[in-house]
């Protein structure tokens, strides 16, 4: 029988590259706000990662009277073209998160406060500094969305603050039962446990303490071949093997699980769906979602948020009802209509105070645009309006690319896979070695 440490050993030595490029990549795709993920760029790359630089586009402008006017925003930036996009200028590198156009010009939510842009002209208007996720302007007001969290409410015209506050939806309107496709990404992506960052937090100890694991775990290995270093190796093992290291097996074990379903999200998608997860048993984080706020609206009388559960409303910021249930990705006002983008939920639209579901418009779509009088949805995916072509990619979509497998070859999902698989034993192992090693200690 194989010994516990044969396993820990052969298994570490294995898998500690892929669960470097696991860990750190996936730490750093945590906190797509930073900056330097978009500004830090690489050319030399395989041809086929080019294609996911469009998955950073969040918005899109087409001019009704100049059609050959366009502008589009994303965390790359704001881009805009003046030949029907067949070339295209950067205007700035701020990450533009939203892009509602109103009177002429085009009011920008950014990474750094609210700006507005027309006639080539970029101006900061209020904000300054805060990391705005989500917009919508009405008339003389405007109602931004700080880090998915806090609701700003401002005079169009002078930018004064009206009101600043934060969604409280009673518990009562969040009993929602959730599949567990929603669950699996949730988790995966550090939202799914604790309210604010603390879901976040818990799977950068994992990630940082993995990283950690790796190195540390290979350099025993490695200082062990070459002997003659026996002090060095007792206290790297000591830091290697602790209760830190311990208390990290939890997010692991969540990362490491929900890792392997999304690897094989389009083969499980539909029992991954199926599997509906009672509200009774789900984390804290379900029964509050007061810093979940994907998208905003307001059309001068009613305010809605949109969030995991579906569009809620209200008209003093206070009460809150629910009006659609379903995933509210984005929210987009178009002449009177209200375009609901779904995330793993039906898109639709609010019209007349009646929802209608949207039939065959692109999951997820990020904008809606006007061409040849009609309407056209954005979608990153299989869409063929015209958009800036990249010749670099970011820092951030080579670390998605290597993070999901994509970098490499469509078939390195099950490289992954064995990586997980190998991360499962190693804890496994670990744990085993570690109790041994204590109880050996405390029997001294």
């Amino acid at each position: 029988m194989v010994k516990s440490h044969t396993l820990h050993k052969l298994s570490g030595i294995t898998a500690v590259v892929l669960l470097l490029l696991l860990s750190v990549s996936g730490f750093f795709l945590d906190h797509k706000g930073w900056s330097f993920l978009y500004t830090t760029t690489f050319k030399q790359v395989p041809s086929h990662t080019l294609q996911a630089e469009k998955r950073l586009l969040t918005s899109y402008y087409r001019d009704k009277e100049h059609p050959n006017h366009i502008i589009t925003g994303g965390y790359r930036g704001l881009f805009e073209s003046f030949d029907g996009g067949r070339s295209f200028s950067a205007v700035t590198a701020l990450q533009i998160l939203s892009m509602v156009p109103y009177q002429n010009q085009l009011y920008l939510a950014t990474s750094d406060g609210l700006y507005s842009y027309s006639n080539r002209q970029l101006h900061q208007l209020a904000l300054s500094c805060k990391y705005l996720t989500a917009l919508s302007v009405s008339n003389n007001t405007i109602v931004a969305v700080i880090e998915k969290r806090t609701l700003v409410v401002m005079e169009r015209k002078n930018l004064k603050v009206l009101k600043q506050t934060q969604v409280k939806i009673p518990k009562a309107l969040l009993q929602e039962d959730i599949t567990l496709s929603r669950f699996v990404r949730d988790l995966h992506y550090g939202r799914g446990l604790f309210e604010g960052d603390i879901s976040l937090l818990i799977n950068d100890y994992g990630a940082l303490l993995l990283t950690y694991l790796a190195l540390s775990g290979y350099l025993i290995w490695f200082l062990i071949r070459r002997k003659g270093y026996p002090k060095r190796v007792r206290k790297l093992i000591r830091t290697h093997a602790n209760a830190f290291a311990v208390a990290a097996v939890v997010p692991l074990l969540i990362l490491a699980i929900t890792g392997i379903f999304l690897d094989h999200a389009s083969e499980l998608s539909r029992f991954m769906k199926s599997v509906t997860i009672p509200h009774a048993t789900l984390p804290p984080v379900y029964s509050t979602l007061e810093n979940d706020i994907w998208s905003v609206d307001y059309n001068g009388k009613v305010y809605r948020i949109g969030n995991r559960y579906g569009v809620y409303k209200s008209d003093d910021l206070k009460k809150w009802s629910l009006e659609s249930r379903g995933f509210a990705y984005k929210m987009i006002r178009r002449d009177g209509v209200l375009y609901i983008s779904g995330m793993g939920s039906p898109n639709r639209i609010l019209k007349e105070k009646n929802v209608t579901v949207l039939p065959k418009t692109p999951h997820m779509f990020r904008d809606v645009v006007w061409q040849d009088g009609n309407i056209r949805y954005f979608s990153t995916a299989g869409q063929d309006l015209p958009v800036p072509r990249f010749d670099t990619i970011t820092l951030y979509t080579l670390l998605l690319t290597i993070h999901d497998g994509s970098f490499f070859a469509p078939w390195w999902v099950w490289i992954n896979d064995l990586g997980a698989l190998l991360l499962l034993l190693l804890m496994v192992t670990g744990i085993i070695r570690w109790r041994k090693r204590s109880a050996s200690i405390k029997g001294r």
